[in-house]
């Protein structure tokens, strides 16, 4: 059972709260692949990465570097209250370059969990109440509010608020699942031309496909076929870059065999069609 209490989203950062008294398969947001901030009210969900798990209790804040997502799971707790901040990378090299400070950096650097003191949690809910207020209000500066009290919550963690909690130990059998994962994403992010589809993952690796599908979306809230073309939209907005390539031949090296499944999912995933996007960065160049 799930409760959407709010979700709301303006320029690039998107801010959902939810209560559920289980962990559900389907996540709620509105990005796949993008940084993360989550806040726990009450409740526990369980951090894992780098072969090591956190519990996320009560007043915990953890930051989650979208290059780290795919070898980072949030999961587990038989009930929860949190509020999820996520932000556009292109938002955040913005706001990092007006603030003089390197956001990529520094979700980088914070990957991970903190616990607040009582008096920290308290300073922080308000400023993400005041946050979920403006967008659910639609105030006139609602979006400047939102970023307004995000970047006061960057400097809050930069003036040394919030400590790293001890490391949970979990069950073996849960962390032989999640060991087992990050090899299969390892091997993806290397082979994602050559790879189409569970089938083949699961014919590599000797596993059983329902097996392999369950534990994979366990573990990343990825499908393996999202996955995939996560790896494959990454590369391409490099390819994209180079003007000598056609869309053919970036088509061709990401594993697509047809232009037009290419051009879907590259929609799909970023909201502009390869052609839009290249003029786009082109265009933002000059």
């Amino acid at each position: 059972m799930k409760e959407v209490i709010f979700a709301g989203k303006c320029q690039g950062i998107g801010i959902s709260h939810v209560s559920r008294d289980c962990d559900l398969a389907e996540t709620i947001g509105f990005y796949k692949n993008e940084y993360q901030i989550y806040y726990i009210l009450n409740g526990e969900r369980f951090f894992y990465y780098g072969n090591q798990s956190y519990r996320m209790g009560k007043g915990t804040l953890t930051f989650i570097d979208k290059k780290l997502i795919p070898f980072t799971n949030v999961i587990g707790g038989n009930y929860h209250e949190r509020i999820l901040i996520e932000l556009e990378e292109s938002w955040l090299r913005l706001a990092g370059n007006a603030m003089e400070l390197n956001l990529l950096e520094f979700f980088q650097n914070n990957h991970g969990v903190l616990q607040l003191d009582e008096k920290q949690q308290s300073i922080l809910e308000k400023k993400l109440f005041r946050m979920e207020s403006a967008l659910r209000n639609q105030k006139i500066y609602g979006a400047t509010e939102v970023k307004n009290q995000l970047l006061s919550l960057f400097l809050m963690i930069l003036n040394g608020a919030g400590i790293k909690p001890e490391v949970y130990y979990m069950p073996k059998r849960k962390m032989m699942r999640y060991v087992k994962v990050a090899e299969i994403i390892q091997y993806i992010m290397i082979h994602y031309s050559e790879i189409f589809g569970l089938e083949d993952l699961a014919n590599i690796f000797y596993l059983d496909k329902s097996y392999l599908s369950r534990i994979f979306k366990e573990v990343t809230n990825f499908t393996v076929n999202e996955f995939i073309n996560c790896q494959r939209i990454e590369q391409a907005r490099i390819l994209l870059l180079d003007e000598k390539l056609t869309m053919e031949d970036i088509s061709q090296k990401l594993g697509y065999e047809r232009l037009s499944y290419f051009d879907r999912v590259f929609k799909k995933y970023t909201g502009l069609s390869p052609l839009q996007y290249r003029k786009s960065k082109k265009y933002n160049d000059v």
